[in-house]
């Protein structure tokens, strides 16, 4: 199993602003469908999760925009988790279109017990669903 989870998408028009790039507030949904494809493959769906009792919340997201990406393009998305301790987890994601980076970001998510809302430790199934990778 790789840290390193990757996907292509294509740019669409309706992934675009009135600038005729990708609106900041898609990259954010890029972010949030890539991680939930990453942790799809891995084992851990939605109803995997309910049934664990326990959900992530987004505590924090950083978000770095490089270059514009325009419709028609192709993206490389990738994704992986770079640390997970106590109830939190950081996941950085990196997506590039011909060769060039355009968007890096973070996203801190914490994980809680769904009925309480209440953060709570990472699981040991969780821990070695997800390895650990640092791509700096």
């Amino acid at each position: 199993m790789t840290a390193v989870f990757a996907r292509e998408r294509t740019v669409r028009a309706e992934d675009t602003d009135q600038f005729g790039h990708v609106n900041n507030l898609v990259w954010l949904r890029f972010t949030l469908e890539l991680a939930t494809a990453h942790s799809d493959a891995v084992g851990w769906d939605a109803a995997r999760y309910r049934e664990a009792g326990v959900v992530w919340i987004v505590h924090r997201h950083e978000i770095d925009y490089l270059r514009p990406a325009l419709p028609g393009e192709r993206l490389l998305e990738e994704t992986w988790i770079e640390t997970m301790r106590g109830a939190r987890c950081l996941r950085a994601y990196r997506f590039s279109g011909a060769e060039t980076l355009r968007v890096e970001a973070r996203t801190t998510w914490v994980l809680t017990r769904g009925a309480s809302g209440r953060a709570c430790r990472i699981t040991p199934e969780l821990l070695e669903a997800f390895p650990l990778a640092d791509r700096g």
